[in-house]
């Protein structure tokens, strides 16, 4: 599966018009770093996908692998506020549990301090479905085909990531939430059928 991530990162950056110089100096990784991860030689870890996803400006779930299926009796714990960190403007996503490798779903504790569509860094979307249960605040999801949804702690909400989206904190602190992003439905539909419905 390796050398699929691999290509998938070849081709964003290129349709970017990229070289890997430039994709360096935007991540911080070396190019024969990058070099390798292109060729399938190197694996990509969560801090790996994150640096490329925001350098590259896609959803991280791009450069996500599908879970193998000789894993098992698995698990992963994030203890209070121990979660890898990644800022995104007025957004800090923490992600949870990313000690397994090659799962269907990722996990995040996101903190919305966005009050405005700009301060929120505009429309996102990405492949797969996203759900998102509010923690504390009030959060305002604002979604392409609806109007915008104000939510309160205890609610929450499923929907798909190729809808743009976005989040605004309009309660007198930043919103809180739980949120899981499924990864790329290509790669899913790799998967096995016992691992699919695991």
């Amino acid at each position: 599966m390796e050398p699929l991530l691999g290509e998938m990162i070849r081709k964003v950056r290129k349709q970017q018009g990229l070289t890997l110089r430039a994709l360096s100096e935007g991540t911080g990784l070396s190019i024969s770093q990058l070099s390798k991860l292109e060729n399938g030689k190197q694996r990509i870890s969560v801090d790996l996908a994150l640096k490329l996803a925001g350098a590259l400006r896609v959803p991280v779930t791009t450069f996500l692998s599908p879970p193998r299926p000789n894993s098992q009796a698995r698990r992963a714990i994030t203890r209070a506020g121990q979660g890898l960190r990644h800022e995104a403007g007025n957004l800090t996503f923490e992600v949870l549990c990313n000690d397994i490798r090659d799962k269907a779903n990722l996990f995040w504790r996101v903190t919305v301090r966005a009050r405005t569509l700009d301060e929120a860094g505009g429309w996102r979307a990405h492949a797969g479905q996203e759900f998102i249960h509010v923690l504390a605040g009030q959060l305002e999801l604002h979604t392409a085909f609806y109007e915008p949804l104000v939510m309160a702690p205890g609610d929450s909400i499923l929907f798909d990531g190729e809808m743009e989206h976005a989040y605004v904190s309009t309660g007198e602190e930043p919103a809180e939430i739980l949120m899981s992003n499924s990864t790329l439905r290509e790669m899913s539909m790799l998967m096995p059928e016992d691992a699919r419905n695991a």
